[in-house]
């Protein structure tokens, strides 16, 4: 008889970007998958995989009090209806109320991911000390009943740890989720290339004003280089990067399907992100072969290797951001070495492969 699992997530899209071939492994090994999300966005493309699809109408970043009180209830009624062996969450929607839900559904098993700790956990505004305390006691509330936890790096299980907000035995560490190396397969550097490029969605901790003050200091200096910027406006706005896209600095792409051209005619990709859990921009610019330039912080630091496969910057630092963009526009020959080591990083660290087993192995035991 098929085993059932259900997995919670906030967004479809991410589905098919993050988790399809996860779910495809589970199929292969006869389960039966449900997924809930937050939108239909990609509904008829997730049931193509042989998938059941729910969804609850609800926004992630939302905090609104009153729709967040009913988001228990409902994942309850969906997993009730489905009644799986096995949930396994993404998020801190799904990883707080969708844990509560499937303990009340007297679920089995249960599985979370912490794939960072965002905002609530980067910002020190008063609004976000309240969203961050409201956040803690609802982990440590949902994190009593999951049969593990699954982190992207030790900074973000550490933390966990000593908020006591998990039992250290129930902790487990990943390397993120993977990248298709496959998919992202390796391209040789262009040396004719002068451009860079960041990925990520338009945030201020993702560090958007820090590539754009990188790419004026570098575009001032080397007027032949180019930065593009791919990513949907979120926090920050189009508006508020207007003088460096009028400038000529930045190149505005906006969103796209498929990012792998864009990072194969790159240089490097560039990352001045205040906090990551496992980023996949750069494990997948890393999966092409391609040097990174990120910020030394928690997630970031634990995908680049300094001097090996690229390099680490001090937060805040567009200026010397800026200098190791010039180092590798001067020296496409370490430009070539860095991108041929981030391939060799990414096949030993963060084979998806590799980490989908390791994850279906302890959802199994």
């Amino acid at each position: 008889m098929k085993k059932k699992i259900a997995m919670i997530v906030v967004a479809s899209q991410n589905v098919l970007t993050f988790r399809q071939n996860l779910i495809k492994k589970f199929i292969s090994l006869n389960y039966d998958v449900s997924i809930i999300s937050f939108d239909r966005d990609y509904e008829n493309e997730i049931k193509k995989l042989n998938v059941n699809f729910y969804c609850i109408e609800d926004n992630n970043r939302s905090t609104n009090p009153f729709k967040t009180l009913h988001l228990k209830k409902k994942y309850y009624n969906y997993l009730k209806l489905i009644n799986p062996d096995i949930v396994f969450t993404f998020m801190a929607k799904p990883n707080t109320f969708g844990v509560m839900a499937a303990k009340k559904a007297k679920v089995n098993k249960i599985f979370s991911m912490v794939e960072g700790l965002g905002d609530p956990f980067i910002n020190q505004s008063f609004k976000w000390k309240l969203i961050r305390f409201s956040l803690c006691r609802l982990y440590k509330k949902a994190f009593k009943k999951v049969n593990g936890a699954f982190f992207l790096n030790e900074d973000d299980k550490n933390k966990f740890i000593d908020l006591k907000l998990v039992n250290k035995e129930k902790a487990h560490i990943i390397n993120g989720i993977g990248v298709d190396l496959n998919k992202f397969s390796f391209k040789p550097v262009n040396k004719d290339s002068n451009s860079f490029v960041m990925i990520a969605r338009m945030l201020k901790t993702k560090g958007v004003f820090e590539y754009c003050e990188c790419a004026k200091i570098v575009k001032e200096k080397r007027p032949n280089s180019e930065f593009l910027y791919i990513g949907a406006e979120g926090t920050v706005k189009l508006e508020d990067i207007k003088e460096y896209i009028d400038g000529g600095y930045i190149k505005y792409i906006g969103t796209v399907n498929d990012v792998r051209p864009y990072v194969e005619e790159s240089l490097a990709l560039i990352l001045p992100s205040y906090r990551e859990g496992m980023p996949m921009a750069i494990m997948e610019a890393e999966s092409i072969g391609r040097a990174i330039i990120a910020n030394n912080t928690t997630g970031c630091k634990h995908t680049v290797v300094n001097n090996f496969n690229g390099y680490l910057v001090d937060n805040n630092n567009p200026i010397k951001m800026a200098d190791y963009c010039i180092e590798l526009l001067d020296n496409k020959d370490k430009a070539v070495e860095f991108g041929n080591n981030s391939r060799k990083h990414a096949e030993e660290f963060f084979d998806q492969n590799v980490i989908n087993n390791k994850i279906i192995e302890f959802l199994n035991n």
